[in-house]
């Protein structure tokens, strides 16, 4: 199972870091990893480098992009797929979205893609991270 933390990046940030990944994958990594002690500061920085996540919004669109899904559930700011060739979790949150899943390319991911929104994804256990736009969605499949 892999873990995704999807978030927003603010327009500054994304121009400055756009070709510097590595640089803004150790920034989150740093505010992921806080202690008590760096906690406010870290979190003054995370604030300054995303845009929040409308929820209701956010939600509403997962609900739509899969109304016709037999394999898709929701309970609250969850969304489940769970079928024989993919078990992926959507939680919704206004800071960031997160994405437990058993794939590197689920339902969840595409969903993101096709929002065209310019988005940081992170796999902090792996310490995989990437820009979604830059991803080239027919070499993924």
């Amino acid at each position: 199972m892999r873990t995704f933390y999807i978030f927003k990046v603010n327009t500054m940030f994304q121009t400055f870091y756009n070709d510097k990944s590595s640089i803004l994958f150790k920034m989150f990594n740093e505010i992921y990893n806080s202690n008590d002690e760096e906690l406010l500061n870290n979190f003054r920085l995370f604030e300054k480098i995303t845009i929040p996540f409308n929820r209701k919004i956010f939600n509403n669109y997962i609900v739509l992009k899969h109304k016709d899904d037999l394999y898709y559930n929701r309970l609250d700011n969850n969304h489940f797929i769970n079928k024989k060739s993919e078990i992926s979790k959507l939680i919704v949150n206004t800071t960031h979205l997160k994405i437990k899943t058993n794939r590197n390319l689920n339902s969840f991911i595409k969903d993101i893609l096709d929002t065209k929104e310019s988005v940081f994804v992170i796999d902090f256990a792996n310490k995989d991270y990437f820009w979604l736009n830059q991803i080239n969605y027919e070499t993924l499949v």
